[in-house]
């Protein structure tokens, strides 16, 4: 089953969590409606074997048959599989009378017809879902699952290698998928298809210090339950693995796709692709940018919003005419990873207490980096969230700048903080399975922005950063839709650069960019323009009176979810505190009629737009997406 890996949570029940305004409290519900969630939980679970062993650390505690182990289905009969599945849940979610929810229930309700929504959707066209995209196809995302894996008892290496035996089938069943869209017309532009080129054959270069066999080795050294003989064992039967089958498959796999060279029959953008091509960027959009408004009204969202950043941008520039120089110049003190983890974590006065986590980082061997992705998080299972993973790619990193921004994004206050946090408040197991990535990467980009607010640079400088920051992320995000949801070409998106007031001769780059990965970087830009909106209406409506931990409170509670909830709960927020209510305050659905409408959202989706890798998207891989040719 194509079900999305997302964000997970405690193995406890669900509640809301208490703060000095918000209380939480009691209320009545359905409890036949408790018992689908926990089902409907479970057969998530016991559908896939990846997902289940990077969703919960013990799945016996819930009483979890463990699936087949293998890395999934990637078969052409897969993508109905997936959608006779989704359309099943949805129909016993519909079954439940909304009025007689309570609130919370609600609450999980409409994500959860947002999630189903968004997974029906985006399996229902087969001829449009890559499995071999440059940034996020499989041949990136096996190595990822593979190398992320945690051992926590002797089975897992059993469990381990025999799915990494069935990766050869796996990978043979997304090539035939492959071929019969590349018959009619459907496949990589020849430098799309360098670039996984490129990836492979530096994957395979290594033999015998390969990345899955170092890194696997490494972990069942650091094993305390396995005897001397049995760690050799099993180091010989991953080597067996790796060299005769695993980087074989990977070399049959470069050279499958080499003989596709040249089968796509068209160009531009998604808007311009026969079979469909718009409709199926609606849905990437909506899957993205966690909204489902328009492509046309968030690409004019994107634009006012450059607009307001380059108004800010000359002010700024009257008031320091240096600030340019002064921000290539001016270097945050912090040089490694760990002294800026640390510096952030010890910076976040303006953010409710964050959970009580360590974590690891590590930087990854260039042999597995993906070079589209700076450094990415890896959401820890639902009943251990106390032990977190940062990898950073090292060729992505810049400066001690960079890697600042990078970890204040990866780490605190970004997605490492948000998602323990989130976790930390006990959501119910169900929410740890849905996820909208608009939210979540949307966060990310934030974290970015407020974390310059702290930074030890020069106030100009820093101010100069977040400028530039969401002015990147949005520009390339509103070029996005503007060329593969209105099939913009590069005059029209020139043009409109120039109107706005931003130089044109990007475009060529900028336009390439969105072609080669339709969709990817929806979430950053219309993410953080969105976080960003919502503060720049909460200071107007409260002035001297907003208070930023409170506002981050709002935010974070409830975890990531649809905008529209979001913006909902901002807007409760502002009024109970306007009228002197905010202590009663309770974010989350008003009590609606059953003949009112629910929210069709749609869910969380791994790193690209093709869904249907139901192992290859096992976890939540939150990352610092590198913006493009630019960057």
């Amino acid at each position: 089953m194509h079900w999305l890996r997302t964000l997970g949570t405690c193995l406890i029940t669900a509640g809301l969590i208490t703060t000095s305004f918000m209380p939480a409290r009691a209320e009545e519900g359905n409890p036949d409606f408790d018992r689908f969630c926990d089902s409907e939980y479970v057969h998530m679970m016991e559908s896939d074997y990846m997902t289940m062993h990077y969703s919960i650390k013990d799945y016996r505690a819930l009483s979890i048959n463990k699936p087949e182990t293998t890395i999934g289905d990637a078969s052409w009969e897969s993508f109905a599989d997936a959608v006779n599945d989704g359309e099943a849940s949805r129909e016993k979610l519909n079954s439940f009378s909304y009025s007689s929810l309570s609130r919370e229930q609600q609450r999980v309700y409409d994500l959860y017809q947002s999630y189903l929504k968004d997974m029906i959707d985006l399996n229902s066209n087969p001829w449009l879902a890559a499995y071999f995209n440059p940034a996020d196809g499989i041949q990136e995302n096996l190595l990822t699952n593979f190398t992320e894996f945690q051992f926590r008892e002797k089975e897992d290496f059993d469990d381990y290698l025999s799915v990494m035996s069935t990766v050869p089938q796996y990978i043979d069943d997304a090539l035939d998928v492959t071929k019969k869209q590349a018959a009619e017309g459907f496949f990589l532009r020849d430098d799309m298809l360098d670039m996984v080129e490129e990836s492979i054959d530096g994957f395979t270069a290594k033999k015998e210090d390969n990345e899955l066999i170092v890194t696997f080795n490494n972990k069942i050294d650091a094993f305390a339950g396995l005897s001397e003989d049995e760690k050799q064992m099993y180091r010989d039967r991953n080597r067996e693995i790796v060299l005769n089958s695993f980087i074989p498959v990977y070399l049959r796999m470069k050279k499958e796709l080499e003989g596709l060279r040249g089968s796509r029959s068209f160009d531009g953008g998604m808007a311009d692709y026969p079979a469909g091509g718009r409709e199926y960027y609606e849905m990437i959009v909506r899957a993205k940018t966690s909204s489902d408004e328009s492509i046309e009204e968030q690409f004019q969202e994107c634009s006012d919003y450059l607009e307001e950043l380059i108004d800010e941008y000359i002010q700024l520039y009257i008031r320091n005419p240096n600030v340019d120089e002064m921000r290539l110049s001016e270097n945050t003190s912090l040089k490694d990873p760990g002294e800026s983890l640390e510096y952030l974590r010890n910076h976040l006065q303006n953010f409710p207490d964050a959970a009580d986590v360590e974590y690891e980082y590590d930087w990854l061997d260039p042999s597995v980096a993906n070079d589209s992705v700076v450094a990415y998080y890896v959401s820890p299972p639902v009943d251990d969230f106390r032990h977190n993973v940062i990898r950073i790619n090292r060729d992505g990193i810049g400066d001690e700048n960079d890697l600042y921004s990078t970890l204040s994004h990866e780490g605190f206050p970004g997605h490492l903080y948000q998602t323990t946090w989130y976790y930390n408040t006990s959501p119910r197991l169900l929410e740890s399975e849905m996820g909208f990535i608009g939210y979540s990467e949307g966060w990310g980009m934030y974290s970015e922005w407020c974390a310059w607010e702290v930074s030890d640079i020069h106030p100009d400088a820093a101010e100069l950063n977040r400028i530039f920051i969401a002015l990147s992320y949005i520009e390339d995000a509103a070029v996005d839709l503007a060329v593969n949801g209105m099939g913009w070409g590069e005059d029209e998106v020139g043009d409109w650069l120039e109107s706005i007031g931003l130089n044109r001769e990007s475009t060529p780059d900028l336009v390439d960019f969105v072609i080669q990965r339709p969709g990817v970087i929806l979430p950053y830009g219309v993410g953080m323009m969105r976080f960003l909106t919502l503060r720049k209406q909460t200071e107007d409506a409260l002035k001297e009176s907003f208070n930023a931990k409170e506002f981050h409170t709002v935010l974070l509670t409830g975890g990531d979810r649809p905008f529209d909830m979001v913006e909902e709960d901002v807007s409760a927020y502002i009024a109970a505190k306007r009228n002197g209510t905010a202590g009663t305050f309770v974010p989350g659905p008003e009590h609606v009629t059953e003949s009112e409408p629910v929210s069709s959202l749609p869910g969380w989706i791994s790193l690209g737009f093709c869904t249907v890798v139901a192992a290859v998207s096992a976890f939540s891989l939150h990352n610092r997406l590198r913006r493009g040719p630019l960057a």
